[in-house]
């Protein structure tokens, strides 16, 4: 593809990401992009500590239970600069959505078309299972993102797009999927030949594993069809091998003991717990003995108080994050050692704070 193409019709920005529609609407959402850092990055570390020491002045618990994370909000809740910022975040939200949804529908018809066009295009391929059962919580809004994942056909575009602005730079040129796709466990005989990465959505994190590991057949899954179809597309226009399919990763299709490693990366705060323990279940059936599978995604309520617990509920309600909350409460850990992993800790000076590695015993 070329930069004339639907898709980057204005060309691109920060690398990888189709700019808007007009120089007008690019001000508004760099207006709402630099709003919410603000208010999120800027801000949260005062918030944080001025919400601790309203709870301290009241007496409240600072365990992370939730009858105290209920207490918690009663108080909080009742002090106008707390009620003020948690209001102004949601509709910082509301209004980035708003703006780029308004910009790309201006050449929906454009965009669909490439996508469909990219279909039959390589390298790599895509494959659609359009009478796949949806799950319910398929329909969740998460990130407040229209359409949810799974019912926009622009909504892989909206995700990454969204990306970018929620990660405030991180994401730009990929160096965050790039960073992630570095510190993947692979199994310690150091042969990768089949990489699975769970939940691709847009496919950052695909293309990045195939460039760390180039010699690998890499493959990407998600529920939903507008994900895998734009994530193919991207992957086409950076000429990168990929694969993607819209699957279930509660019901894989893929043979026993198929991949050497597999990403999860910011997927199970997004799962039911029971769906969180089917995909656990079939990432171990689908991983070969002394294979690995690397998750990354929030820290369990044992490493937080009642405060940054009351946060990630306070997220639940105004982000669109249903299954934050039981995700966080669920002790995931235990889980992963009851499907049958072995957990070991990632190197701190080499990998992100919030990682899990599981590994897939050479005995069974």
């Amino acid at each position: 593809m070329s930069i004339s193409d639907p898709l980057y019709v204005r060309g691109k920005i920060a690398g990888v990401y189709p700019s808007l529609s007009s120089r007008r609407d690019e001000a508004y959402i760099e207006f709402v992009e630099d709003a919410r850092n603000a208010l999120l990055h800027g801000q949260q570390a005062p918030i944080a500590a001025y919400s601790r020491d309203l709870l301290k002045k009241a007496g409240a618990s600072m365990t992370p239970d939730k009858a105290s994370c209920d207490a918690a909000e009663k108080i909080l809740m009742q002090d106008p600069a707390l009620k003020t910022y948690y209001r102004v975040k949601r509709s910082l939200q509301e209004s980035f959505w708003n703006g780029i949804r308004s910009s790309f529908n201006m050449r929906r018809d454009a965009i669909l078309a490439a996508m469909d066009a990219a279909v039959t295009k390589g390298p790599g391929t895509v494959t659609l299972d359009p009478d796949m059962p949806m799950p319910e919580y398929s329909q969740a809004q998460i990130h407040l993102q229209p359409g949810a994942y799974a019912y926009e056909e622009l909504g892989g575009l909206f995700y990454d797009y969204g990306l970018k602005v929620f990660m405030g730079g991180a994401a730009d040129n990929d160096n965050l999927p790039k960073m992630v796709a570095r510190i993947v466990r692979v199994p310690a005989d150091g042969k990768v030949t089949r990489v699975l990465d769970l939940g691709c959505s847009a496919g950052a994190t695909t293309t990045a594993l195939k460039l760390a590991h180039p010699d690998a057949e890499v493959t990407g899954i998600d529920i939903a069809a507008p994900m895998v179809r734009y994530a193919h597309l991207r992957a086409v226009e950076q000429n990168i091998d990929v694969h993607f399919k819209q699957m279930n990763a509660e019901k894989m299709a893929f043979p026993d003991n198929h991949f050497d490693a597999v990403l999860s990366m910011l997927l199970f705060h997004e799962l039911p717990p029971e769906a969180s323990r089917r995909v656990l279940e079939e990432s171990f059936r689908v991983l070969r003995p002394g294979g690995a599978m690397t998750i990354l995604d929030f820290t369990s309520v044992d490493d937080r108080d009642v405060y940054n617990m009351w946060f990630a509920e306070m997220d639940s309600k105004d982000n669109g994050e249903p299954f934050l909350p039981p995700f966080v409460r669920s002790n995931i850990e235990k889980t992963i050692a009851a499907v049958g992993f072995k957990m070991e800790p990632f190197d701190p000076k080499n990998s992100l704070r919030t990682g899990r590695v599981c590994i897939k015993p050479l005995q069974q």
